[in-house]
């Protein structure tokens, strides 16, 4: 074992305890490597009711899944696995969760942990903490220079200073970019050697004439590598770690609520609860039949909570949100609340989710088929409307990374699409359009210019007094854009990319469409897109006022805009 190692095992056992605070894990082992026995020995652990093995070679399936996962994992059931069966079977356990300790691209130790209060199962949410209890272990190993990987160097191989920088910072400083931008050769991960000592003075002899030096070869910019290099190294570390657990959001929340209501047509039914702990501050979903005074909500509260202590479960600060009442209806007493139901919410990867319904009476068999059968409509809501909320998130990156591909960055068009995003987000909610029409509209605002980076960008954006030839090619962004968005956001975007200079009277570009030919979409992004080029300061064009921009705008209903979309945004502007 590494001689630091034996120093550090009381702080690595107090470490260790942290998955029993943060994961509820019941027992925990650290195992590190051992460079000369080319093993991982065990350091510390705590739980274990029997003997545990001492150490494990390469080929043990927990070091061998670290190794080629690089990230957590788990494995619940003996059977789930049958090659971690033998394992969990020896140690007495029968849940595994492990996490491997990187530094510098090498796994140096694993933490594998057993278990969980209460027999729950380990679940994704655990794999991030199990992460950053392995992260900490890393980190204690860099401060003391355990393994030697304490610094990264980089060097000038011509003599230059070296530049020493500490793991942990990720050398993503500010102050690192700008000193590695100076460097006048490649990055070299380890340091340069020292020079010998210099050797006793030989006796004179005659200098050879020199042969000429070969022509030097052009260096590599440096300072551009090295910043590409950083920039990929920060965005790689994100990766590392698993993303943190979902979150509900209001999206999900509004799908809650009309089945809540929908929850008040089973017979006897008089209030029902959706809780979600640990989401957005806490939040719990209040519909009754009639008006549901504060003793009732504290009632219903109350059984939920000594419904969660029996299971062993906690619950948490929440904040009402009382639903309207059915109208006409009589206000309900705590005295009408007779029977109380609880159920979990399971949906993937989320915990702290409830329902709870009252019935003013004992609800037959019918009624109870029916409450199981609502319980499953929202679990199911609740998924698809997650599941679109991944697929959003995944399709606003998309139309982002067409924007400004690998690590290249456009400034001036950047600023103009935020600009465009901003305002055509601030128009949709002002039409009151459909979450998904809304959701288009944005992508679409994103990616309206995307052909401009591939047509001589650099030279021709915002430049004024263009040639006609130099028009003529910038046009051609609406075909090179909407070819270049189509096979990622699919036809609807690349349509409103193609359409977005077109003109409701057919005077516009490339297919002179007229009015509702030209799709709803692009003439909400042409309003917005026209507006940001009259009132952006870095426009190439005088900057025109509020006032006279909002004029131009009342000018063009009917000829360059949609009349009924231009009355709209000047209205928007004035409010």
């Amino acid at each position: 074992m590494h001689p630091d190692v034996e120093e550090l095992r009381p702080k690595l056992k107090e470490i260790l305890y942290d998955c029993a605070v943060e994961i509820r894990a019941t027992k925990a082992a650290l195992y590190l490597y051992d460079g000369p026995a080319s093993r991982f020995e065990l350091v510390t652990e705590y739980g274990f009711k029997v003997p545990i093995r001492q150490s494990a070679d390469v080929k043990d399936p927990i070091i061998d899944r670290c190794g080629r996962g690089r990230t957590p994992f788990f494995v619940n059931g003996l059977a789930v696995e049958p090659r971690f069966s033998e394992i969990l079977y020896e140690s007495q356990t029968e849940r595994l969760l492990a996490a491997p300790v990187y530094m510098r691209g090498s796994l140096v130790g694993v933490v594998d942990m057993r278990d969980k209060a209460g027999k729950l199962p380990f679940e994704q949410g655990d794999t991030q903490k199990a992460q950053r209890i392995a992260d900490r272990i890393a980190e204690l190993f860099g401060s003391k220079n355990v393994f030697g990987l304490r610094y990264i160097a980089l060097s000038e191989a011509d003599g230059g200073a070296e530049i020493t920088t500490s793991l942990s910072d990720g050398m993503a400083t500010q102050q690192s970019r700008a000193v590695i931008a100076d460097m006048k050769n490649l990055p070299q991960v380890m340091p340069r050697p020292q020079a010998p000592p210099p050797a006793a003075p030989a006796a004179p002899v005659a200098e050879k004439p020199k042969p000429p030096e070969p022509p030097q070869k052009p260096r590599a910019n440096v300072g551009h590598l090295a910043s590409l290099v950083l920039e990929a190294r920060n965005a790689a570390m994100r990766i590392i770690v698993p993303s943190a657990p979902e979150s509900l959001t209001e999206n999900e929340l509004a799908a809650v609520r009309e089945l809540l209501k929908s929850t008040l047509l089973i017979p006897g039914a008089v209030a029902a609860l959706f809780s979600a702990f640990g989401h957005a501050g806490g939040v719990q979903e209040v519909a009754a039949r009639g008006q549901l005074g504060d003793d009732g909500v504290h009632f219903l509260q109350s059984k939920l909570n000594v419904w969660l202590t029996k299971r062993g479960e906690a619950g948490g600060h929440v904040r009402t949100n009382m639903q309207a009442p059915l109208a006409g209806s009589a206000p309900i007493t705590v005295a009408q609340l007779q029977k109380v139901f609880t159920a979990p919410v399971n949906v993937p990867s989320m915990r702290g989710l409830y329902v709870t319904v009252a019935f003013e009476g004992n609800p037959d068999r019918g009624a109870h088929e029916m409450l199981a059968a609502n319980l499953n409509q929202i679990q199911l809501a609740l998924e698809h409307a997650l599941e679109h909320g991944k697929i959003a998130t995944l399709r606003t990156r998309v139309a982002e990374k067409l924007l400004e591909p690998d690590f290249t960055h456009y400034p001036e068009l950047r600023r103009h699409t935020d600009s465009v995003v901003t305002r055509v987000d601030q128009f949709a909610r002002f039409l009151a359009l459909p979450a998904q029409d809304a959701e288009n509209a944005r992508i679409l605002a994103i990616v309206h210019d995307v052909g401009m980076r591939l047509l001589d960008y650099p030279r021709l954006y915002r430049k004024p007094n263009m040639q006609p030839d130099e028009i003529h090619l910038l046009r051609e962004h609406v075909y090179v854009g909407a070819a270049v968005v189509e096979p990622l956001l699919g036809n609807e975007i690349a349509r409103g990319v193609l359409c977005h200079h077109e003109r409701v009277d057919g005077r516009g570009y490339p297919n002179e469409l007229h009015g509702d030919e030209i799709p709803l979409l692009a003439r909400i992004v042409q309003i917005c897109d026209a507006w940001s080029a009259m009132t952006d300061p870095d426009t190439y064009q005088p900057v025109e006022s509020t006032d006279n921009a909002l004029a131009i705008i009342t000018r063009g209903a009917g000829s360059q805009f949609d009349a009924e979309l231009a009355s709209r945004f000047v209205a928007m502007m004035k409010t």
